[in-house]
């Protein structure tokens, strides 16, 4: 089994490729691509049921961000298999204040207390 700088050395990139939002009468299924080039391609999914939600409401560009920030959170269960040094995101932007943040969860919110 590699050790952790094997790893990073092997995979120098993770790229969070893209979400996707489909629904139909009874939810709404979201899909995310992850990708280790080299490695692997990830696509872990989210099904949420519909019943509850009032759709008049909800703002799409809300949706998207959401959907886009969760994808954030999400792809850590992927990118620690092989810790990348660089994280690539195709399918949306973050600000000098967001990057900041997610390198703080993503260095500092895994560590083994």
């Amino acid at each position: 089994m590699k050790d952790f700088n094997e790893l990073r050395n092997d995979y120098k990139e993770f790229i969070y490729r893209s979400y996707n939002i489909k629904e139909d009468e009874n939810r709404i299924k979201i899909e995310y691509c992850f990708e280790i080039p080299n490695l692997s391609i990830f696509k872990p999914t989210i099904e949420i049921e519909k019943r509850n939600i009032n759709f008049k409401r909800i703002d799409n560009d809300f949706v998207k961000n959401l959907v886009f920030n969760i994808g954030m959170i999400e792809l850590i269960s992927y990118w620690k298999c092989a810790c990348p040094k660089k994280v690539i995101i195709e399918c949306g932007t973050l600000n000098k204040e967001q990057i900041d943040w997610f390198k703080k969860l993503y260095y500092f919110g895994l560590r083994r207390v």
